[in-house]
């Protein structure tokens, strides 16, 4: 269990120390140290206070943007070539098929033509 001062809570969720020593009186869970101050404990700061998420860089977000897109026309060249495939396929699969049997002529039927 880590624990972080009030300064170390205050610079991680981006408010201020005097609004976090009042959830510590009110709300939040903390360890009393020796000279009077005091330790909370991480996860009950992220659970009151949420921890923002690291700001990117628009060159963070441009490379990500391109290697996506990159993806996606990867990802869109595989679709056609097994569309292609699927096509090829079901077309060798209709040149194949059997031509329907003849209707078969009942036993009596083919006595009486035979005779």
């Amino acid at each position: 269990m880590t624990t972080l001062s009030l300064r170390q809570a205050a610079r991680l969720t981006g408010n201020g120390k005097t609004i976090l020593a009042r959830a510590i009186s009110g709300r939040l869970f903390a360890r009393n140290k020796e000279d009077g101050g005091s330790n909370g404990d991480s996860a009950e700061v992220a659970r009151v206070y949420p921890v923002p998420a690291p700001v990117e860089t628009m060159a963070e977000l441009r490379a990500r943007l391109t290697l996506a897109e990159e993806r996606l026309t990867d990802l869109k060249a595989m679709l056609e070539d097994m569309r292609r495939e699927r096509d090829a396929w079901r077309e060798q699969a209709q040149t194949r098929l059997l031509p329907a049997p003849a209707a078969t002529m009942s036993w009596w039927r083919w006595l009486r033509k035979t005779g």
